[in-house]
Protein backbone atom coordinates (compact mmCIF):
# COMPACT_ATOMS: atom_id res chain seq x y z
CA UNK A 1 0.00 0.00 0.00
CA UNK A 2 1.15 3.52 -1.08
CA UNK A 3 0.12 6.80 0.94
CA UNK A 4 0.60 10.21 0.60
CA UNK A 5 0.51 11.99 3.54
CA UNK A 6 -1.19 15.68 2.23
CA UNK A 7 -1.41 19.21 4.84
CA UNK A 8 -0.30 22.44 5.25
CA UNK A 9 3.27 22.98 6.85
CA UNK A 10 2.12 22.25 11.10
CA UNK A 11 -0.65 20.12 10.15
CA UNK A 12 1.04 17.32 11.97
CA UNK A 13 2.30 15.12 9.31
CA UNK A 14 5.79 14.64 10.89
CA UNK A 15 3.71 13.60 14.37
CA UNK A 16 1.34 10.92 12.79
CA UNK A 17 4.73 9.66 11.36
CA UNK A 18 5.74 9.25 14.26
CA UNK A 19 2.83 7.71 15.86
CA UNK A 20 1.87 5.45 13.94
CA UNK A 21 5.33 3.87 13.96
CA UNK A 22 4.45 2.53 16.51
CA UNK A 23 1.78 0.35 15.56
CA UNK A 24 2.61 -0.14 11.90
CA UNK A 25 5.80 -1.33 9.96
CA UNK A 26 6.49 0.50 7.16
CA UNK A 27 8.91 2.49 4.65
CA UNK A 28 8.51 6.15 5.69
CA UNK A 29 10.26 8.56 2.54
CA UNK A 30 10.21 11.56 4.79
CA UNK A 31 11.33 14.13 1.89
CA UNK A 32 12.09 16.95 4.12
CA UNK A 33 14.01 14.51 6.18
CA UNK A 34 16.15 13.50 3.55
CA UNK A 35 16.82 17.38 2.13
CA UNK A 36 17.93 18.35 5.33
CA UNK A 37 19.98 14.94 6.07
CA UNK A 38 21.99 16.55 2.87
CA UNK A 39 21.97 19.90 4.31
CA UNK A 40 23.76 18.73 7.22
CA UNK A 41 26.72 17.14 5.04
CA UNK A 42 27.94 20.77 4.27
CA UNK A 43 27.97 19.58 0.47
CA UNK A 44 27.27 21.85 -2.49
CA UNK A 45 23.97 20.37 -3.22
CA UNK A 46 23.44 20.65 0.64
CA UNK A 47 23.32 24.47 0.93
CA UNK A 48 21.59 24.89 -1.99
CA UNK A 49 18.66 23.02 -1.22
CA UNK A 50 19.36 24.99 2.16
CA UNK A 51 19.15 28.20 0.86
CA UNK A 52 15.65 27.37 -1.08
CA UNK A 53 14.22 25.69 1.57
CA UNK A 54 14.99 29.17 4.24
CA UNK A 55 13.39 30.76 1.61
CA UNK A 56 10.29 28.77 1.58
CA UNK A 57 10.89 27.53 -2.14
CA UNK A 58 10.43 24.03 -3.48
CA UNK A 59 13.48 21.96 -4.32
CA UNK A 60 13.63 21.02 -7.51
CA UNK A 61 11.48 17.82 -8.82
CA UNK A 62 14.37 15.93 -9.81
CA UNK A 63 16.61 16.75 -6.69
CA UNK A 64 13.35 15.18 -4.95
CA UNK A 65 13.19 12.58 -7.01
CA UNK A 66 16.53 11.27 -6.00
CA UNK A 67 16.25 11.20 -3.14
CA UNK A 68 12.91 9.31 -3.20
CA UNK A 69 14.09 6.54 -5.99
CA UNK A 70 17.53 6.01 -3.02
CA UNK A 71 14.94 5.08 -0.87
CA UNK A 72 12.57 2.71 -2.80
CA UNK A 73 15.33 0.85 -4.37
CA UNK A 74 15.74 -1.87 -1.37
CA UNK A 75 12.31 -1.76 -0.11
CA UNK A 76 11.07 -4.85 1.49
CA UNK A 77 8.09 -3.31 3.31
CA UNK A 78 4.19 -3.47 2.11
CA UNK A 79 3.58 -0.12 3.25
CA UNK A 80 5.21 2.96 1.82
CA UNK A 81 4.24 6.05 3.36
CA UNK A 82 5.30 9.38 1.84
CA UNK A 83 5.55 12.25 3.78
CA UNK A 84 5.42 15.68 1.97
CA UNK A 85 5.47 14.72 -1.29
CA UNK A 86 4.05 15.16 -3.76
CA UNK A 87 3.63 18.59 -3.22
CA UNK A 88 3.02 19.98 -6.58
CA UNK A 89 1.41 18.33 -9.95
CA UNK A 90 4.53 18.03 -11.76
CA UNK A 91 5.83 15.52 -8.59
CA UNK A 92 2.41 13.61 -8.17
CA UNK A 93 3.41 12.74 -12.49
CA UNK A 94 6.63 11.95 -11.16
CA UNK A 95 4.83 9.52 -8.14
CA UNK A 96 2.86 8.17 -10.14
CA UNK A 97 5.18 6.57 -12.71
CA UNK A 98 6.87 4.83 -10.04
CA UNK A 99 4.06 3.84 -8.11
CA UNK A 100 -0.09 4.04 -7.66
CA UNK A 101 -1.02 6.06 -4.77
CA UNK A 102 -3.08 4.09 -3.41
CA UNK A 103 -4.68 6.22 -0.14
CA UNK A 104 -3.88 9.73 0.11
CA UNK A 105 -4.15 11.24 3.55
CA UNK A 106 -5.51 15.16 3.82
CA UNK A 107 -4.76 16.28 7.21
CA UNK A 108 -6.91 19.56 7.11
CA UNK A 109 -6.24 22.03 9.45
CA UNK A 110 -6.86 26.20 9.21
CA UNK A 111 -3.89 28.18 8.62
CA UNK A 112 -3.58 30.34 11.76
CA UNK A 113 -4.00 27.44 13.74
CA UNK A 114 -0.94 25.44 11.73
CA UNK A 115 1.17 28.79 12.04
CA UNK A 116 0.64 28.55 15.84
CA UNK A 117 1.90 24.79 15.80
CA UNK A 118 4.60 26.12 14.08
CA UNK A 119 5.91 28.65 16.12
CA UNK A 120 5.80 26.67 19.37
CA UNK A 121 7.29 23.21 17.53
CA UNK A 122 10.84 22.13 18.28
CA UNK A 123 12.70 19.25 16.42
CA UNK A 124 15.70 16.77 18.24
CA UNK A 125 18.95 17.73 16.19
CA UNK A 126 20.17 13.72 17.13
CA UNK A 127 16.82 11.35 16.15
CA UNK A 128 14.50 13.81 14.63
CA UNK A 129 11.58 13.37 17.16
CA UNK A 130 8.99 16.64 17.20
CA UNK A 131 7.80 17.93 20.14
CA UNK A 132 6.77 21.47 21.22
CA UNK A 133 8.27 24.41 23.85
CA UNK A 134 6.00 23.84 25.89
CA UNK A 135 6.36 20.13 26.85
CA UNK A 136 9.70 20.36 26.54
CA UNK A 137 10.55 23.68 27.93
CA UNK A 138 14.85 22.23 28.92
CA UNK A 139 14.93 22.22 25.13
CA UNK A 140 16.01 18.46 25.64
CA UNK A 141 14.12 15.71 23.59
CA UNK A 142 12.60 13.05 26.12
CA UNK A 143 13.37 10.41 23.14
CA UNK A 144 17.20 10.37 23.26
CA UNK A 145 18.29 13.43 25.31
CA UNK A 146 19.87 15.33 21.92
CA UNK A 147 19.34 18.97 21.99
CA UNK A 148 15.82 20.70 20.54
CA UNK A 149 16.08 23.17 18.16
CA UNK A 150 13.68 25.37 16.06
CA UNK A 151 13.95 24.81 12.31
CA UNK A 152 15.37 27.59 10.14
CA UNK A 153 12.38 27.41 8.12
CA UNK A 154 9.58 27.86 11.02
CA UNK A 155 9.22 31.71 10.86
CA UNK A 156 5.96 33.48 10.54
CA UNK A 157 7.72 35.07 7.24
CA UNK A 158 8.63 31.60 5.90
CA UNK A 159 5.66 30.09 6.87
CA UNK A 160 3.22 32.17 5.50
CA UNK A 161 5.21 31.79 1.58
CA UNK A 162 4.81 28.22 2.17
CA UNK A 163 1.15 28.36 3.31
CA UNK A 164 0.79 30.59 0.13
CA UNK A 165 2.94 28.37 -2.36
CA UNK A 166 1.17 25.65 -0.65
CA UNK A 167 -2.83 27.03 -2.23
CA UNK A 168 -0.82 27.33 -5.36
CA UNK A 169 0.94 24.53 -5.58
CA UNK A 170 -0.50 21.15 -3.35
CA UNK A 171 -3.96 21.96 -2.61
CA UNK A 172 -4.84 21.35 -6.56
CA UNK A 173 -3.87 17.55 -5.35
CA UNK A 174 -6.60 17.15 -2.93
CA UNK A 175 -9.21 17.42 -6.10
CA UNK A 176 -6.96 15.25 -8.25
CA UNK A 177 -6.59 12.60 -5.17
CA UNK A 178 -10.32 13.28 -4.25
CA UNK A 179 -11.83 12.30 -8.45
CA UNK A 180 -9.33 9.43 -7.98
CA UNK A 181 -10.83 8.14 -4.98
CA UNK A 182 -8.12 7.62 -2.68
CA UNK A 183 -8.74 10.46 -0.45
CA UNK A 184 -9.61 10.91 2.89
CA UNK A 185 -10.14 13.85 4.93
CA UNK A 186 -8.93 14.17 8.93
CA UNK A 187 -9.38 16.83 10.83
CA UNK A 188 -6.19 17.52 12.22
CA UNK A 189 -7.63 20.43 14.75
CA UNK A 190 -8.05 17.06 16.93
CA UNK A 191 -5.57 15.88 19.57
CA UNK A 192 -2.48 14.04 17.82
CA UNK A 193 -4.03 10.70 19.36
CA UNK A 194 -7.74 11.46 17.65
CA UNK A 195 -5.75 12.00 14.63
CA UNK A 196 -4.00 8.70 14.53
CA UNK A 197 -7.03 6.70 15.17
CA UNK A 198 -8.97 8.18 12.90
CA UNK A 199 -5.92 7.49 10.73
CA UNK A 200 -5.47 3.62 11.53
CA UNK A 201 -9.18 2.90 11.15
CA UNK A 202 -9.12 3.98 7.25
CA UNK A 203 -5.62 2.05 7.00
CA UNK A 204 -6.67 -1.47 8.47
Amino acid sequence: MNIVLLGIQGSGKGTLVQDLSKHLDFLLVSVGSSLRDEIATGSKLGKLIKSKMDKGELVDTNIVMDTINKKLSDNKKSIVIFDGFPRSREQADELDKICNVDLAIYLNLKKEDALKRIMNRLTCSKCGNITTRVKCPDLVCPVCNGKLTVRSDDTPEVANKRFEQYRLETEPLIKRYRESGVLVEIDASKTPNEVLKAVMKVIK
